[in-house]
């Protein structure tokens, strides 16, 4: 009897043991952290999709640097709704393929909005894939008419081509009085084309003959076999709507063949580049452009001692674009009260008369693209001098 009461006592004290170490072994006390790193950190993923590399890296580089600073910016004053930015950024390269690429990825990545792409065959072949997934995608710099067609999610900070062709067509027969007009465009490019197109259905409606209308491709060097036949049709005007590496040698090869007439080309080439590659051939060159640097708008003198102090650099139209895009992102996540994309959609596609750094009234038209006025800059002593303004 005793040795099984002593039995029992034992497997008691064994039980007792086991049951604490069970208590005490099930969760561990939470480490001063407190609450998972108090219900972890409140985070917006925001993905770039940018051309690092390849033919326009130059805005590619303004466009990284634009975002991080608006960025770092919202961040170091609370967020937005308490929730920080983190970045994730893509190198499309300014190739459809990469960029359909590198979209997937930020997707993947679990991004709400892209900030993206620098240029229209970017956009136009990653537009779908954010649409399909219902990921915001707001571009700085993308100008084709269809560049927003993919779907109610995909958004432009910027006029388009509908607006700039046009505004370059008047300017060319209104203003400098031409009605002779040659023209060469990048046909691989689709910002190219459609800024192409419209200035040509825009300068005919205005009485002006399209004399010559010439091409080539991104990357290409030698351009002298289409200037040699735009030469022997002497126009009076060479419009180039095209990007600055292109046209920075076209122009100096114009002037090589004698061909001294008068240069007009669009945003595409607002780059410190065009001057650099270009040299003497560039002086007179006049642009349409989204804003320019010395618009004495406290704003905008603010945002470019700001960029200038922290990148040593002038910032261009990409550099604007891409921060007030950041910015419209802000304020439609403010306008929703909510970070829920569908929410964010609906108040984007609602701002009205913004005042941003590349506009004093911005808003979205039914098809959201950006309404916005133009500037008119010129080339003189190797920078860009403001010249008219021209409103939507």
């Amino acid at each position: 009897m005793k040795k099984v009461i002593r039995g029992l006592a034992v497997l008691s004290v064994v039980s007792l043991l086991v049951f604490l170490a069970g208590c005490g072994g099930g969760e561990k006390p939470q480490s001063s952290g407190g609450a998972q790193q108090k219900q972890e950190e409140k985070v917006i993923k925001m993905g770039v999709l940018a051309p690092l590399t390849g033919n326009i890296a130059t805005f590619g580089q303004e466009q990284k640097n634009a975002v991080e600073m608006r960025v770092k910016e919202i961040n170091d004053a609370g967020g937005i709704l308490g929730y920080k930015i983190k970045l994730f950024v893509e190198d499309d390269e300014n190739k459809p393929e990469m960029a359909a690429t590198v979209t997937q990825k930020l997707i993947n990545e679990g991004v709400s909005v892209i900030i993206g792409g620098m240029s229209s065959s970017s956009t136009m072949s990653a537009a779908p894939i954010a649409q399909r997934a219902k990921v915001l995608m707001i571009s700085p710099w993308s100008t084709n008419p269809k560049a927003t067609s993919a779907g109610n999610y995909i958004f432009r900070a910027c006029f388009s081509d509908d607006f700039q062709g046009a505004v370059q067509a008047r300017y060319a027969v209104e203003k400098l009085g031409a009605k002779r007009i040659a023209q060469l465009l990048d046909v691989s490019n689709d910002g190219s084309k459609g800024q192409g197109e419209v200035f040509q259905k825009v300068a005919k409606e205005l009485g002006a003959e399209m004399v010559a209308v010439e091409s080539f491709s991104g990357g290409d060097k030698d351009f002298k076999a289409q200037l040699t036949k735009i030469k022997g049709q002497n126009p009076q005007l060479l419009d180039l709507p095209s990007y600055y590496a292109e046209d920075a040698l076209i122009a100096k090869q114009a002037r090589e063949l004698g061909l001294n007439i008068p240069l007009l080309g669009g945003d595409g080439n607002d780059s410190a580049d065009l001057f650099t590659i270009g040299g003497s051939a560039i002086e007179g060159f006049v642009i349409t452009n989204h804003y320019s640097s010395d618009d004495p708008r406290p704003e905008v003198q603010e945002f470019r001692k700001k960029y200038e102090s922290t990148y040593k650099a002038v910032p261009g139209a990409g550099a604007a674009l891409s921060y007030d895009a950041v910015t419209l992102y802000k304020l439609a996540v403010e306008k929703a009260g909510v970070v829920e994309n569908e929410k964010v959609r609906d108040a984007l596609e609602g701002l009205k008369d913004v005042n941003l750094i590349t506009a004093p009234k911005f808003s979205f038209d039914a098809n959201r693209n950006g309404v916005k006025g133009a500037a008119i800059l010129e080339a003189k002593g190797g920078k860009w001098v403001f010249k008219d303004y021209v409103n939507p």
